[in-house]
């Protein structure tokens, strides 16, 4: 049976993180200074709102579970739907959606006379925090608790499974990204990074900040801005993610902040300006809330179908659980699990990571032998007539040769330097060689691995006279060349 899914919003409340299904969760607004008073009194009761002419109660639900009532937090308030009656709760900080499977909620039943305020419990996949699924169908049920009748339109939810009773308005997540405002349908939305950590990998780039650890998985992440050609967000240490689903994989945006997830008219959204704009479809418009700010809309769509993007999202690998790669000592000929192949050369097996990119044909090579994976310099010295030398450039207060791997295994073509990668690769002296690949394919292990090529005097034939290399699985694996970069170094060095 297949797993259902489902989207929740998360936030804090009192230094409790509490959920609601995103179908409960109409939208969030900011505290305003003074509530206005109601005619009633209840536990947790702070009064009530004017949101579009509505007036809708406000509850604190750190009073409400009996915490002491702290002045200094409480900067937003969550619109909670729950059929046809809405309130709203006090919380500190919106931390975005997350998508649990139904089997991951734990239900949860409290004792004694005061009622459970949440019905289910269960661990975020993005980073093991706990999270209290509220039950507002209680909440709106304890005693003294005024709710009003929903008469307003409800916002359609794209990918709830759910029936769109309105389509004249949209739930979005705000994003900051620095100085510039961003959003996205929650329905295009997998999940949210509270924290982001980066960690360095051979992907690292211009739009490429490193990697994310999640769901067991070191997944690419994606500076938006850069993306956008619109700068970069700046890391000062607290970055946000936002998840998206390609159909290979994730990929993470990294954002300075993740502000709302507001009910908006679609006809708030503006046309982009006719001028200064990228083509590129992953900008659909401009959104103006109603507190004055402006972000700009991201195309959620074009994002997950992008091939760039859906190519970085296949590149997230398994993380080894003891924080390392593991990797088999190098084969002999007289190794003990050595078979024959039909062809006479030997095999070993062999569980290690490959790069895999395009040289004319597809080739790989272990990727701990690549110590940096940069795109094309813009600002490199061009080298004409020089063979597979094709420029050189600055990194790392290093001057790198940047050589044409496709010429230098005998393929003919230069690669096209606003699409190609440059695999950089340590000299046994702390040389830097930059090996440019007209593009990269993937992150995967190996199955087995030849000992010994085939012997030949022509170092350009090394496509042709071997090591292969099995990539994938036994049964569906494939056949390719493996390249040695190390090896190559010290040849070009020599």
């Amino acid at each position: 049976m297949t797993a259902i899914e489902a989207r929740y919003g998360v936030f804090h409340a009192g230094g409790v993180r509490v959920a609601l299904p995103l179908d409960e969760l109409r939208e969030v607004i900011m505290r305003p200074p003074a509530f206005s008073p109601l005619p009633a009194t209840a536990p947790g009761l702070l009064g009530a709102v004017n949101l579009r002419h509505v007036v809708i109660p406000v509850l604190d639900l750190r009073l409400l579970a009996g915490y002491a009532p702290d002045d200094d937090s409480g900067r937003v308030i969550v619109i909670v739907a729950r059929g046809d009656q809405l309130f709203g709760l006090l919380a500190d900080e919106i931390e975005g959606v997350t998508r649990i499977r139904t089997e991951s909620l734990l239900g949860v039943s409290v004792a004694g006379e005061r009622p459970a305020l949440f019905s289910h419990t269960f661990e975020r996949p993005e980073d093991g925090a706990v999270v209290s699924l509220l039950d507002a169908e209680a909440i709106s049920r304890l005693p003294g608790v005024p709710v009003v009748c929903d008469t307003g339109p409800r916002a359609s939810i794209a990918g709830l499974g759910g029936v769109d009773t309105d389509t004249s308005r949209r739930t979005v997540l705000l994003l900051r990204c620095g100085p510039v405002g961003l959003c996205i349908d929650v329905g295009h939305v997998h999940s949210v990074v509270p924290q982001v950590t980066l960690h360095s990998s051979p992907l690292d780039g211009s739009s490429v900040r490193g990697v994310v650890h999640l769901q067991g998985k070191a997944v690419p992440a994606v500076d938006p801005l850069e993306l956008l050609g619109l700068g970069t967000v700046p890391d000062d240490g607290n970055l946000r993610g936002v998840v998206l689903a390609t159909p290979r994989g994730l990929v993470v945006f990294t954002v300075s902040e993740i502000a709302d997830i507001a009910s908006v008219p679609v006809a708030d959204v503006l046309p982009l300006p006719p001028v200064g704009m990228r083509k590129d479809g992953f900008l659909t418009g401009v959104l103006r809330t109603g507190s004055g700010d402006q972000h700009l809309l991201l195309n959620g769509e074009a994002l997950r179908a992008d091939a760039e993007l859906d190519a970085l999202g296949s590149l997230g690998v398994p993380l080894d659980p003891a924080g390392a790669t593991t990797q088999r000592p190098p084969a002999t000929r007289n190794a003990s699990r050595e078979q024959d192949r039909p062809d006479g050369r030997q095999v070993v097996p062999s569980v290690r990571k490959f790069l895999t990119y395009s040289v004319g044909t597809e080739a790989a090579t272990p990727l701990s032998q690549i110590t940096e994976i940069v795109p094309y310099p813009e600002n490199a010295i061009a080298v004409d007539d020089a063979g597979a030398l094709l420029g050189i450039f600055a990194h790392r207060r290093l001057s790198v040769p940047l050589m044409s791997l496709p010429q230098l295994l005998g393929v003919p073509g230069v690669p096209d330097p606003r699409t190609a990668r440059v695999l950089l690769v340590d000299g046994p002296g702390g040389e830097l060689i930059g090996f440019v690949v007209p593009a990269l394919h993937a992150i995967e292990d190996s199955v087995w691995e030849e000992t010994e090529p085939k012997e030949t005097a022509d170092p350009g034939a090394l496509l042709q006279r071997g090591p292969l290399v099995k990539i994938g699985t036994e049964a569906h694996g494939r056949l390719l060349p493996h390249v040695d970069l190390t090896a190559m170094v010290v040849a070009e060095l020599v």
